[in-house]
Formats: C-alpha cells, structure tokens, sequence
C-alpha cells in the first residue's frame, strides 16, 4: 500500500480542481500508480441493474478501454463489476474506487483470470480499517466523478446512489452521459431525470448495436474545465 496526501506531488490534480478544499486529505492505494493521472471515464449504476444496463455498462467499458482511457468505478456488484471486468477483458486499465478502508479489499474470484496488478489501481479515501457506511458511498462517488473526464450513468432509481452521482456530476462539471434505451422509464426512472437536468442522450448505434460513444471521447480529451460558481449553486449536492 502507499498513500498520496493532497500537498504532495503526485496527488492527482484534477481532484483538487474538482472538489477544492473537499478533496480527501489522503489517498490510500493498492497497484498501479501512475493510473491515478491517466485520462478516465467514471461508469455509476445500480448493482440490481437490468441485464440490458449490465450488457450496456460491458459495451461502453470495452469501447472506452480499447479508445486509450481508463475506467473508473466503485466496487460494488452490477454495473461496477461489468465495469471492471471488460476493461481488464479488453486489455485496458482501471481504477476501483472503495467506499471503506482499503484494508477490506479482497480480489473478487470472478476477476481471477484477468486481474492484473499493472493495470489495475485500487483506491481508498478512508481510514484502512473503515467500515462500510451508507455516507462513505456517497463521498466515494465524489472522489469518482473528480478522477473522470467524463461520467457514464447506466441505470439510475427514483432517489438512491446512482442518481445522486449523476447530480453531482453535473453540479461539479464533468460531462455526463445517460444511457437511453426502450423501457428506461419503468427500469431506470433517475435516467429520465438526469436527462430533463443536463444529461446527455447515450444512444446505441443501429448500424452496430454498440453505444455512440464520438461525443463522449470528444468530450474526455478535452481539458479540465474550471467549476463554475452558477454550476456549484444549482443542484444542492456537495
């Protein structure tokens, strides 16, 4: 394990410019360093997500691992795992973002034919023997959304983690992409909303049947923009 404190050289600085004086004051890590500072999509979804949103979040992780950027999620079962996984399937890297100390961190089993130590970098804002705490999820999300370029919703519910990220994501200032697809409505009601507030429309391709991901990796390689105070105001988050 090492761990990177926010005035020390190394602490990613996208995280300071996102959350400001709210960024954690240590960062304790398992793997590869220097993911910290690589370009990264964050993915959120519920982990009871629709085989529809499981197969969505696998799409959309393969196309972002194989475009040159790292995916960033939680550790949670569901669109986090799916996340995961195709990034190390299709040889890419990735970020796993813990809501407890990093102490509890166990490889899953699922993940034993792909894990890769030079390509996976876990991270824990928390003390190392924290526990799980409904609160420490919802910091955790923040922490996610300030390492990513951009951020993929995949199925978001009435009220829950899922939607609240979304709503940062916009109140911070980072893109944020929502998957649309048929019956949205009845399996993820939050997606809707998080469109009528700014979202964009994360489509698939008939030609293909992959995810329309242009605007997204356009959008990814674009500098960091600074966070507006009208955007800090607006949602009443953070």
């Amino acid at each position: 394990m090492f761990t990177l404190a926010r005035d020390e050289p190394g602490y990613p600085s996208a995280v300071i410019d996102a959350l400001k004086g709210k960024a954690p004051e240590v960062l304790y890590c398992l793997g590869n360093r220097d993911l910290l500072n690589r370009t990264g999509v964050g993915f959120c979804g519920s982990r009871k997500s629709s085989q529809k949103g499981l197969e969505t979040a696998q799409d959309c992780a393969f196309q972002v691992s194989e475009a040159g950027f790292n995916v960033i999620s939680g550790n949670a079962a569901g669109v986090d795992f799916e996340a995961h996984k195709a990034a190390l399937v299709s040889g890419g890297t990735t970020i796993l973002v813990l809501p407890e100390g990093i102490n509890h961190f166990r490889v899953k089993r699922a993940f034993n034919d792909v894990w890769d130590w030079e390509r996976v970098l876990i991270v824990s804002q928390f003390e190392p023997d924290s526990a799980w705490k409904s609160f420490r999820a919802m910091e955790r999300n923040q922490l996610i959304i300030a390492l990513s370029k951009a951020m993929i919703v995949i199925e978001a519910g009435e009220t829950g983690g899922t939607l609240n990220a979304g709503m940062a994501t916009l109140k911070i200032g980072r893109p944020l992409f929502v998957a649309l697809y048929e019956n949205m409505i009845n399996q993820a009601p939050g997606n809707d909303r998080l469109l009528q507030l700014g979202g964009q429309r994360l489509t698939k391709s008939r030609a293909t049947g992959k995810a329309k991901l242009t605007t997204l990796f356009e959008e990814a390689s674009k500098a960091y923009a600074p966070v507006s105070k009208s955007n800090q105001g607006q949602l009443g988050f953070l």
